[in-house]
């Protein structure tokens, strides 16, 4: 049974080789005003060199050096924690024997937000410093390199991986003075020192992390403050709250799911205020307390016995405090866990109707029909029948299920590891689309008769189902899931965003409940299969209803192939079309009766699978042509990017805005697409409300995106928000009809 498989692509940095300076050790030692630094690694998006401090190393000591970044305006690279999405710049040294430099003595950062997603970075012009130690037999008149592969991200509306060698000579020599002082002064002063005299201690409950700060008795009195914890993946950078207490101060913060917060962690404290004497942030370590007292604050649940309710209030909140609601009517947050299970089980039966699903849930009734027409035999067999069938539901089901919860821990896995993913993450890669293509192109000749399985097949392999029937069943089953992932069904929304948010074997739990719910109409008509006797006796019918069943199979690859489209634009779909002819001609051969026509076929497909493969070039040019387009609907109807940032700004001068979440491959956004958004109705009081619309197109992954969905609580698309000025979000149901968005955009 073929199975799709995933494919990784690699993205590589433009390597830049820095040339250096050229110049005597007489000259430096002459002028003793050297400005030591080599040439430096220009980018687009950023200027990078080595730099030094002082003009000459000297034997035995220390010495600082930092690695500078000039940033293109609105780009920026990231701090050693580099909050929802990133990586810290980094440097691997290659140095001379003796000689070794410490790690990063990072600045104070800044928060950069990006709609809901919030990093921790730097923009503009920033000194990485770090100690360099010299060897004691460093011999005095001698030059030394010091040179090492720097690697950093620079983002902006994309992220860029570059790196490149930077490398710096410097002489050895009895002393040494300062260069460039007043530059290596306010970097220096940038970087945090400890924070004497204060104290922090950290209580968690649930996912709430409460932060006391008791400052020293010299330290300002603080309005507005920020933390920036050192570790990774411990809170979420998007959501934070600040207050002043009796005592000092707190910071309300949100756990990762799953994080373990260490018994102690350092963080960093930033305010426009002295906090100490010489400058506005520092270093705090904070020790974790296991005892937790709850108590509702302003609609936040503070965790501090020492800070009672009476005396906290609200700081001026901080930059990346979190945004607008959803609405409680479609928020999940007041979900139980016996709700989302309901949910998932219900919506696992309805997407059994979903288009998705018939091609491959209707190969079953041949089966269905093979055995009702089977009524000749003795009783004794007709109990054989109906136990095998029985056991063909089961591994079925089983299937099905296993394919969930294998889903599922590769979301969550794919979570934990810090990626932005979410249901039918797997569509997002233009390979899996093309996989999922030549499958169903395959079922469709088959079932056509082109060729037939059982002749192509190993003898042992044959046997080996015949005796165990249930594996065909089993992978039919994975079929049907992998083919259903690009759909969903009402409720299933609701339940997986709740899903995606709980422990992970509650996430297992709700995952299992959508598979059992998509396994029991067929494993009910299995156990109790009354309504076969309706159907006609095998013979030539059936024949035909096979043949018939090829043409779903092959509109899903017609559908398949438009995905590949939006994905790797329009030369790719050609491409993937040319390669189905060449499988098309290898089928072909494949049913010959001739072995060497049989091999030949066999040859043919797997090269025509390769030439059609979607390269990460197709990818990126698709993904640069779908960030500067909008789209106009048949009827007139604008539809603008989407831009988080814009909706607030749409929101104060008071015009409301609808946002089409939505993906290629993504049946129900298609079909809510044809038969609702563009209905004349829809678009008329969509104009009548002066309403903006926005899509957000999921087709290719996009971590801005999924960090929005998981912010309303869902993992997945269709999602439809309208952001009305003054009220919380609204989320419409996942299926849409004229009645549902007409009647929303009435209310405003």
């Amino acid at each position: 049974m073929p199975r799709p498989f995933f494919a990784l692509r690699f993205l590589s940095a433009q390597r830049w080789i820095p040339t250096l300076v050229g110049t005597t050790l007489a000259a430096l030692l002459a002028l003793n005003s050297f400005v030591a630094n080599a040439a430096s690694i220009k980018t687009p998006h950023a200027e990078v060199e080595l730099v030094a401090a002082e003009n000459a190393l000297v034997p035995g000591q220390s010495s600082r050096i930092a690695l500078s970044i000039k940033h293109a305006p609105h780009w920026h690279t990231y701090w050693k924690n580099p909050g929802d999405s990133g990586y810290p710049t980094k440097v691997t040294w290659d140095l001379p024997p003796g000689y070794s430099v410490s790690a990063f003595d990072w600045p104070v950062p800044k928060r950069l937000a990006t709609g809901p997603i919030v990093n921790f970075g730097y923009e503009g012009e920033v000194l990485l410093p770090a100690s360099i130690s010299i060897p004691r037999d460093a011999a005095v008149g001698a030059s030394v390199t010091i040179k090492g592969k720097a690697e950093w991200l620079v983002c902006k509306d994309v992220c860029i991986p570059e790196d490149g060698e930077v490398s710096l000579s410097l002489p050895i020599a009895g002393t040494a003075r300062m260069v460039n002082l007043d530059a290596w002064n306010k970097a220096e002063a940038l970087v945090p020192k400890p924070l004497a005299g204060w104290s922090g201690e950290a209580r968690i409950h649930g996912r709430d992390l409460w932060i006391e700060l008791k400052p020293s008795t010299e330290a300002a009195k603080l309005t507005r403050f920020d933390v920036f914890p050192e570790a990774e993946q411990i809170t979420e950078p998007a959501v934070q709250k600040v207050y002043s207490t009796s005592t000092g101060y707190g910071a309300m913060l949100k756990l990762v799911d799953g994080a373990k917060v260490p018994n102690q962690f350092q963080l960093v404290v930033s305010s426009p205020n002295n906090i100490g004497r010489e400058q506005n942030f520092g270093y705090l370590s904070v020790t974790t307390k296991n005892i937790a007292v709850a108590q509702d604050i302003g609609g936040y649940t503070l965790l501090a016995d020492s800070a009672p309710s009476a005396s906290l209030t609200p700081a001026t909140a901080s930059v990346g405090s979190p945004s607008a609601p959803v609405a409680a009517a479609n928020s999940t947050d007041a979900m139980s866990f016996w709700a989302a299970i309901t949910f998932a089980f219900v919506g696992g039966m309805i997407l059994n109707l979903m288009p998705c699903v018939f091609p491959v849930l209707s190969l079953k009734i041949l089966s269905f029909a093979q055995h009702a027409g089977a009524k000749n035999g003795s009783s004794a067999n007709a109990v054989e029948r109906r136990g095998a069938m029985r056991v063909h539901g089961l591994f079925y089901a089983v299937g099905v299920i296993v394919s969930f919860l294998a889903l599922a821990g590769a979301l969550l896995a794919l979570k934990s590891a810090g990626s932005a993913v979410g249901w039918g993450f797997q569509l997002q890669n233009p390979s899996v689309v093309w996989v999922l293509a030549v499958v169903f192109f395959l079922i469709g000749l088959n079932l056509m008769g082109a060729f037939e399985v059982g002749t192509l097949a190993p003898s042992s392999l044959l046997n080996f189902t015949a005796k165990n029937p249930g594996i065909d069943a089993f992978f039919s089953g994975v079929l049907a899931v992998i083919a259903a992932s690009p759909c969903t069904a009402p409720f299933m929304g609701a339940a997986l965003g709740f899903a995606l948010t709980q422990s992970t074997l509650a996430a297992l739990a709700v995952f299992a409940a959508l598979g059992v719910g998509m396994a029991i109409p067929y494993v009910l008509l299995a156990w109790f299969p009354k309504w076969l006797d309706r159907l006609p006796r095998p013979g030539p019918w059936m024949v035909t209803f096979k043949q018939v069943l090829a043409f779903p199979m092959f509109l899903t690859v017609v559908w398949l192939i438009w995905v590949i489209a939006q994905q790797a634009t329009i030369d790719g779909a050609a491409i993937a079309l040319v390669g189905l002819v060449g499988i098309a001609f290898g089928a072909w051969l494949l049913g010959s009766l001739r072995t060497r026509a049989r091999v030949a076929g066999a040859i043919a497909g797997a090269i025509a699978i390769a030439f059609a493969w979607p390269t990460t070039a197709m990818v990126e040019q698709a993904n640069s042509a779908n960030t500067s387009q909008s789209a106009t609907s048949s009827n007139g109807a604008q539809w603008k990017p989407w831009n988080p940032d814009e909706i607030a700004k749409l929101n104060a001068e008071g015009k409301p805005v609808f946002v089409d979440f939505t993906a290629a491959w993504c049946v129900s956004c298609q079909a809510n697409k044809r038969l609702v958004l563009t209905r004349d109705e829809v678009v008329k009081t969509f104009a009548q409300k002066n309403v903006v619309l926005m899509r957000a197109d999921w087709t290719n992954r996009d971590e801005r995106i999924t960090k929005a969905l998981t912010a309303m609580n869902r993992s997945g698309v269709p999602v439809y928000a309208l952001h009305a000025p003054g009220k919380p979000v609204q989320l419409l149901p996942e299926l849409l009809t004229t009645g549902i968005v007409v009647g929303a955009i009435a209310k405003l």
